[in-house]
């Protein structure tokens, strides 16, 4: 019979001192408009188990042996985060302070009864250091996930109404930040891929300020669909991401029903002029693509019956664009046409990828809570309040709760 050396001890000092999980057994109580919760004793019922074997790999000794609990650590830097608390001084100080919500985080006793808890160098330690960016993005990867799945045992399909948008991140006096015309400010970008009905974040890149949108949106898609890929069905993101190549890859490499900006000075019903023995042929991009396709005939891909799918998949990933994007181009601007409301009905959806990010302004100090200069801690910075909110939203699905799950307005 295998002996848990590590359980074994925990039962022991329980014993003596009175056990460190005293909240554990106590139903879990949701924060609402008409339930308020204290932070601590809501992260308290979260199960952070499944993604352990990621939080692992950033340690050399088994768990359990190390002196602050790393579910515990975890747990801090989110809750360092949904209650806006920037600096490791205060965050630090205030577990000392409040030793019943250290327990509740998961710290320990000693055998006087007195929590152990870290000081600011461990706690700054831990999150920029130990873990630093690559720990917190496969803390995040792996949140996603099992947001994903909880969320298809509740019922929910999550990331199947995706929306890519940037946001401006004023931080005038950090050599990161450039000056941006439009925004007319000094600034990085966050962009952020979000869930639209649950408000969960599921991609993020953090950028310089005055980098074009567009060349973001395929890794923002390969991001979410390494979580969400059997959910994603349509996606919808602004004139900033509507290039040919991204319109090409979010129909054909991705599979998705794309929603995007129609520009004013797009071409109505674009086709491709050839001439063959003088005469002159004018191509729809369905032809185009046929042809383009054809003439490929000696690759080691070429079927003589492919279908127009086939075809567009094939010129994808010879970074061929144009005529596929002018597939779905014309055929989105001949809707709009046909019923301009209904299509920018459809297209303002996107306003819940913003809703997103002014939600994590508010409630997360997105802009105002960095700490640290320089691209990696805001990168840092975005990413843990990308994962309080997926945090929050495991926490409710974990425990069956499937209404306003990505909420954190009423911990307190």
């Amino acid at each position: 019979m295998e002996f848990n050396v590590v359980r074994q001890i925990k039962g022991y000092w329980d014993k003596l001192v009175g056990s460190s999980d005293n909240e554990t057994n106590e139903e879990f109580a949701d924060a609402t408009s008409e339930h308020s919760v204290r932070t601590s004793k809501y992260l308290n019922g979260l199960n952070l188990d499944p993604i352990m074997p990621e939080i692992n790999k950033y340690y050399q000794v088994k768990e359990g042996e190390e002196k602050y609990p790393r579910m515990a650590m975890v747990k801090t830097m989110i809750f360092k985060k949904i209650k806006q608390i920037k600096y490791y001084t205060k965050i630090a100080g205030y577990l000392k302070a409040n030793p019943d919500e250290a327990i509740e985080l998961g710290f320990n006793k000693d055998k006087s009864g007195n929590i152990i808890v870290p000081d600011h160098e461990t706690l700054r330690h831990f999150d920029k250091v130990r873990l630093g960016i690559d720990g917190m993005d496969s803390i995040m990867t792996a949140l996603c996930t099992n947001v994903v799945e909880a969320g298809d045992k509740n019922g929910l399909k999550i990331g199947q109404n995706t929306g890519t948008d940037s946001t401006p991140l004023e931080v005038p006096n950090d050599p990161a930040a450039t000056y941006n015309g439009h925004y007319k400010k000094k600034m990085v970008k966050a962009h952020i891929t979000s869930d639209y009905e649950h408000n969960i974040p599921l991609a993020k890149k953090v950028c310089c300020g005055t980098d074009d949108d567009d060349k973001y949106l395929e890794g923002m898609l390969q991001q979410t669909r390494i979580s969400a890929r059997k959910n994603m069905e349509n996606t919808w993101y602004d004139g900033g991401y509507n290039s040919n190549k991204n319109i090409a890859l979010s129909h054909v490499e991705f599979g998705l029903a794309a929603y995007y900006h129609i520009d004013a000075d797009w071409r109505h019903n674009v086709n491709y002029e050839h001439k063959f023995k003088g005469k002159v042929y004018n191509y729809t991009p369905e032809q185009e693509i046929n042809y383009l396709y054809r003439k490929r005939w000696q690759e080691p891909y070429y079927k003589k019956d492919a279908s127009l799918e086939y075809m567009m998949q094939c010129l994808v990933k010879e970074e061929i664009y144009e005529p596929v994007a002018m597939y779905f181009r014309n055929a989105r601007i001949q809707e709009f046409e046909e019923c301009p409301d209904g299509v920018l009905d459809v297209y303002h959806r996107r306003n819940g990828s913003e809703g997103i990010n002014s939600y994590m302004k508010d409630h997360l100090g997105l802009e105002t809570h960095i700490n640290g200069k320089g691209l990696k801690n805001i990168d840092l910075h975005v990413t843990e309040c990308c994962i309080a909110i997926l945090a929050a939203a495991l926490t409710r699905l974990q425990h069956g709760i499937i209404e306003n799950i990505s909420s954190i307005a009423y911990l307190v």
